[in-house]
């Protein structure tokens, strides 16, 4: 019999292989129809890292990363979580910045905060999210009262994308929030120098205090100047231990120094009561004339010359308040007051003889009198005469001076400043309490004609106003002049000048705005009977720490005392020769002065930041915010002539109505062919192209027009924008320079614009001009930021 065992196990074998293999096929061709594994297990969402301190608004970025590979996805649904004693999501605002809504046609986002330390966000695209970049920011603010102080972590929790049908689980790349210590305010000293007294002769000593002080001082030194020829520095004694200084009575120089040798350990302490830091012992020439000599810094601007700081050797915001010393002159014994006479009696003026009860007689008036002295204008240690101030105290406490420039010191006067070649005789009336409610000065015949003739000018300069009378206007006058000067100091009277100014039809005719109007300086009311004569006049600005923008603002309101008012341009200058700001101008008529601070109505400021003092400028601008910017920096206010524009998405109640009506009516932005505008969706580079484009083109004639369209038509293409709806206005306002293409030639037409390049853009067509010299508006964009001077001149005024 034949043996077939090896046949069957041959056949038996083969048909196991044949089973194998065809298994084998099937498993490959199932996996084959599976969806790449790699893409739920690369790609990745990133969570951004940010820094901030307590009360701070914060943004973290949320972004894809596909790590190289091809994955996409339509729809995601993240969770994050954070840290609820540390972070607060900012209520109704928790997302900002849906750059990816708006550039793959957003249907749907949803966020559910109803955990503690948790957000989850639900967003679908039309399109697939397939390139790496942007998704949105989650909105916080570091809470107040959080004890964190350092890292904090925001995670990705269980979350998922759709590429096709089925969920896929997500990998995440945590972030953080890095909470800041709490910055060390910078101090701030006011150091007063004290005013003294004292007759010729005599040594008098002068205290140099700080009188207010929010911190302790580490260390200070201070550069002051004196009249050598009036004082002498014989000693400087300090509060305490290690106070340094150097002197030289040759020229007035008086430098004073102190620093902690502890190392701050032993520092000034803080305190609003006043303490003193150092005493200047002077002593007084024996001939020295009578007045008001000041003891003040070179420039209290300059560290240099005044420096103090704190523990941690930071510079403090400092202010510096000058002193003086006033030379006394012989007391002079007061006026004897006249008894009145009985009532009654017919005759006036004599003393009753009779037994009658006498009356209550007031308080007599009392005055005084001050040398001061006629000095050289060019040089003010340089005596050329003296003239007297008589300063009566009313019974009603008022102090009035007079002055009287007799004939005989106007001739010394001349004679002196002949000798020194110069031309400019200087009167300065003082007042050093700020107590005298009005100045009389006369002028007599005899010496405005000498004055006239032998061209002197003559400087009257007093706290509140300065006179310069050129020799010209006194020639031929014949009679004697007189100058009345009355400062305003009471605030009622202030407040009804203030008042009248504002609502003077002048001001409605200089485009000004009002609503940004205040005195800048004391109202001054000055008569005279020497009129139309040209006098220079200049008043001192009492509003503190002005900026040069600011002090370009300023004019002066002059009500006439024959009815007619003006608004005077003037020049800011020195006044009196100290540091203090000064406005001059000339008149030829006198009344009331005063100084206004007045913004152009076309200056305003078209953006602002929010109220937490954040500008956000990489948070996108939404249409409606385009909108509402466009329409305050181009268009005319006139919404109430137009009808309004009806968009479906739009209601009448919408904030932004009036600012979407007026860019409609001007062509600028558009709503699709549905009627939607779409207020709330971000509004990307290419739209932003188009609006500017259309605004070049209502600015530009029919010439340039065609001049423009030939150049663009050469234009170098970006890369991106080759088949773009809008390529033909991005190309003219990237020939304009209002905007760029990236060094890797793309032009991203589809991302969305930040506030950041907004303002740039827009500052580029309104020709603002970028501004980094004042100091920063907003906590988010310090100096260092690239869009820093667009920001601060778009939202200021």
């Amino acid at each position: 019999m034949q043996n077939n065992k090896g046949y069957l196990f041959s056949a038996k074998y083969k048909r196991s292989m044949k089973s194998l293999l065809a298994m084998l096929l099937m498993v490959s061709m199932i996996f084959s129809w599976l969806p790449p594994a790699d893409a739920s297990i690369d790609a990745v969402i990133h969570i951004g890292e940010v820094s901030g301190k307590k009360g701070d608004s914060i943004e973290v970025p949320i972004s894809y990363d596909s790590k190289g590979t091809n994955f996409s996805f339509y729809q995601s649904e993240l969770s994050f979580t954070y840290d609820p004693a540390v972070l607060e999501l900012v209520n109704e605002d928790e997302v900002v910045n849906n750059q990816a809504y708006a550039k793959y046609q957003g249907v749907g986002l949803t966020k559910n905060t109803s955990t503690s330390g948790v957000i989850r966000i639900t967003m679908t695209t039309q399109r697939h999210i397939d390139e790496p970049g942007a998704l949105y920011s989650l909105h916080f603010k570091i809470k107040e009262n959080t004890t964190v102080v350092g890292e904090s972590s925001v995670n990705l929790g269980e979350s998922t994308w759709f590429q096709d049908g089925d969920p896929l689980p997500v990998t995440g790349e945590n972030g953080k929030v890095t909470v800041k210590a709490d910055e060390k305010p910078v101090g701030k000293a006011v150091v007063y120098i004290g005013s003294v007294k004292g007759k010729a002769g005599e040594k008098v000593t002068q205290s140099v205090d700080t009188v207010s002080l929010d911190q302790p001082i580490g260390s200070y030194g201070v550069h002051l100047k004196f009249n050598p020829a009036v004082l002498r520095v014989t000693n400087v004694t300090g509060n305490r231990s290690g106070v340094q200084y150097n002197v030289n009575n040759e020229t007035g120089s008086l430098i004073v120094g102190w620093s902690d040798a502890d190392g701050g350990l032993n520092p000034i302490p803080a305190s609003e009561i006043p303490q003193t830091l150092f005493k200047i012992e002077f002593t007084i020439a024996s001939g020295a004339v009578a007045g008001e000599y000041p003891v003040q810094t070179i420039d209290a601007t300059v560290p240099e010359h005044f420096t103090v700081t704190d523990v941690d050797a930071i510079e403090m915001n400092k202010q510096f308040v000058p002193g003086s010393i006033t030379v006394l002159s012989a007391p002079v014994t007061p006026t004897t007051p006249t008894t009145p006479s009985n009532p009654g009696s017919s005759n006036s003026g004599t003393s009753s003889s009779g037994s009658a009860t006498p009356t209550t007689i007031p308080s007599a008036s009392t005055s005084e009198k001050i040398t001061v002295n006629v000095t050289n204008e060019r040089n003010v240690g340089a005596i050329v005469s003296a003239t007297t101030i008589e300063r009566t105290t009313g019974t009603d406490g008022r102090k009035k001076d007079e002055v009287n420039l007799t004939a005989e010191q106007t001739s010394k006067a001349i004679q002196s400043l002949k000798q020194a070649a110069s031309n400019i005789a200087r009167i300065l009336i003082p007042d050093v309490k700020d107590e005298v409610s009005e100045l009389n000065v006369k002028l007599p015949a005899e010496s405005t004609s000498l004055m006239a003739n032998e061209k002197m000018n003559l400087y009257i300069e007093t706290v509140n106003a300065s006179l310069q009378l050129p020799a010209s206007s006194l020639q031929g006058l014949g009679s004697d002049v007189f100058f009345h000067l009355v400062p305003i100091k009471d605030a009622t009277e202030r407040e009804m000048v203030k008042q009248r100014i504002q609502n003077d039809p002048l001001l409605a005719h200089s485009s000004a705005n009002t609503a940004d109007f205040r005195l800048a300086g004391r109202p001054m009311t000055i008569e005279t009977n020497m009129s139309n004569r040209p006098v220079t006049v200049v008043l001192p600005i009492t509003e503190p720490n002005l900026t040069p923008k600011e002090l370009d603002k300023l004019q002066v309101f002059i009500e006439h005392s024959d009815g007619t008012k003006e608004l005077v341009k003037g020049k800011i200058v020195k006044f009196n020769g100290t540091d203090q700001s000064g406005i001059e101008f000339e008149v030829t008529k006198f009344s009331t002065f005063s100084i206004v601070h007045i913004n152009d109505s076309k200056g305003a400021s078209y953006i602002q930041g929010y109220a937490d003092g954040m500008f956000r400028p990489n948070q996108t601008v939404q249409r409606a915010e385009m909108a509402a910017l466009i329409s305050r920096a181009l268009l005319s206010d006139n919404s109430g002539q137009i009808p309004a524009i009806t968009y479906k998405d739009v209601p009448a109640a919408s904030w932004a109505r009036d600012a979407i009506t007026k860019v409609s009516h001007a062509g600028l932005m558009n709503g699709n062919a549905n009627g939607i505008f779409m207020p709330g969706r971000s509004i990307t580079r290419a739209e932003m192209a188009v609006i500017i484009d259309r605004v070049l083109k209502k600015q530009e004639s029919p010439a340039t027009a065609m001049t423009d369209a030939t150049q663009t038509d050469g234009a170098i293409d970006a890369s991106d924008i080759t088949q773009h709806w809008a390529k033909e206005a991005v190309q003219h306002v990237v020939a304009s320079g209002i905007m760029t293409v990236s060094g890797q030639g793309k032009f991203r037409p589809e991302d969305a614009v930040t506030r950041a390049e907004a303002v740039t853009m827009l500052n580029r067509l309104l020709n603002i001009k970028s501004d980094g010299d004042n100091s920063p508006m907003w906590k988010d964009v310090p100096v260092s930021h690239w869009a820093y001077g667009a920001i601060q001149a778009a939202s200021q005024n």
